[in-house]
């Protein structure tokens, strides 16, 4: 196409200027990512097109190979000098290779000397791996001495994340973890503690695995409600009996048996300890609401995930994730904007202003017809909201 354009020299001027429409593509990061080899050596031996360039999201053709698992192309690019510390707004090639579960790649980029544990919004690469359940490539990072103690705004560790179920709990990840020296007695900024985390998520395997490995079972968060308190008012009877053998008995709880705990809480339930939460839960949404008027933004996103923890109602919960969404937003991770919006969504369907934020989510990702579709959705169940209705006429603007 080029050399029908201008057979001369300014033929890498113009495949250079060639992009596409969504996310800023050019014609090598395309080629990168389909693995179309003859074209990535046309542009890059013959044309010099800069192989370290960036689309509007900021990945590098090494990023995007590595996110579709394309080898060859990621053989090619480091052979020919791309920068494996260059990635998106959601980290390097590392982190893409890890959140996909691209083993072969994950090897080559380390072999490369690339840091392990190199940082990014969404944490180090064992923390991809680890919240979507990548055991394999777990096993390789810390092979490689991946830190399996970092911590991710204030209360995200590795071990955390494959502790909890969304996307995915991982049972082989925590193992894994626990191997590798994770501090199984980790307390988050509430206090809370993993086996306090994993009688929420009620997964009995994740659990068996804590206890086994000396995890605590008596730490109470800083309301003083302890793991097996946590089981028995979430209904998880086969996590209070697994924690009943091990727990020291607790003085406000009269008749020290599972079938006693159980109907204590059911019966008086935790209502002191959910004032003293919704208590900090509202001191932390405001204060992230000050932080944010200062531009604080991923300060008020830490705030809003602290809050979250606390375990407020499905609908509190879906207003702290729309207001995270915007943090993340003004902080131009799209990708994990979408995320919260569309958990904050599915929590509350006839909410316009989850529609709002999804549709902001996708226009940040470039994808108008999807922002089209879900700001049609939110105008439907609010057919005066202004915002919505010019959102929506901006979106179809931008899709044609």
């Amino acid at each position: 196409m080029a050399r029908r354009l201008n057979s001369g020299p300014g033929e890498a001027a113009i495949m250079a200027a060639v992009v596409d429409g969504n996310c800023g593509n050019s014609a090598l990061h395309l080629a990168a990512m389909e693995e179309k080899m003859d074209v990535c050596r046309y542009l890059v031996e013959d044309l010099r097109l800069d192989i370290n360039q960036t689309n509007d999201n900021g990945e590098t053709l090494l990023f995007l190979s590595a996110f579709f698992g394309r080898t060859v192309a990621a053989k090619y690019l480091l052979a020919h000098d791309a920068d494996p510390k260059l990635g998106g707004k959601t980290g390097s090639p590392l982190h893409a290779a890890a959140h996909k579960e691209h083993q072969g790649i994950v090897n080559l980029l380390l072999s490369r000397g690339i840091d392990v544990d190199l940082p990014s919004p969404l944490g180090t690469p064992l923390h991809l791996a680890a919240t979507y359940g990548q055991d394999g490539t777990m096993k390789i990072l810390l092979e490689h001495h991946a830190d399996p103690n970092k911590v991710l705004n204030l209360d995200d560790t590795p071990l955390s994340m494959a502790i909890r179920p969304i996307p995915t709990a991982s049972v082989n990840c925590v193992k894994l973890l626990i191997k590798a020296g994770a501090d199984v007695d980790f307390t988050d900024s509430n206090g809370g503690s993993y086996v306090a985390l994993a009688a929420t998520c009620g997964s009995a395997g994740i659990m068996n695995c804590l206890l086994e490995a000396g995890a605590n079972p008596n730490i109470a968060d800083e309301f003083g409600i302890t793991p097996i308190e946590v089981a028995a008012s979430q209904g998880r009877r086969e996590i209070v009996e697994m924690l009943f053998p091990v727990t020291s008995p607790i003085s406000k709880l009269p008749d020290w048996s599972i079938d006693g705990i159980i109907s204590h809480v059911k019966t008086f339930g935790l209502q002191q300890d959910k004032l003293k939460c919704q208590k900090k839960r509202a001191e932390l949404k405001l204060k992230a609401a000050e932080a944010f008027k200062r531009s604080e933004y991923m300060m008020a996103a830490e705030m809003y995930t602290v809050a979250m923890e606390l375990g407020p109602s499905s609908d509190d919960y879906a207003t702290l994730l729309a207001n995270r969404s915007l943090c993340l937003l003004r902080l131009e991770n799209g990708s994990t904007a979408l995320k919260d919006a569309t958990l904050c969504r599915m929590m509350r369907p006839n909410w316009p202003k989850a529609c709002y934020r999804q549709g902001a989510a996708f226009m940040r990702l470039k994808d108008y017809e999807k922002a089209c579709e879900v700001f049609a959705d939110g105008l439907k169940l609010d057919p005066k909201a202004v915002d919505i209705e010019n959102a929506l006429r901006e979106a179809t603007a931008m899709k044609t």
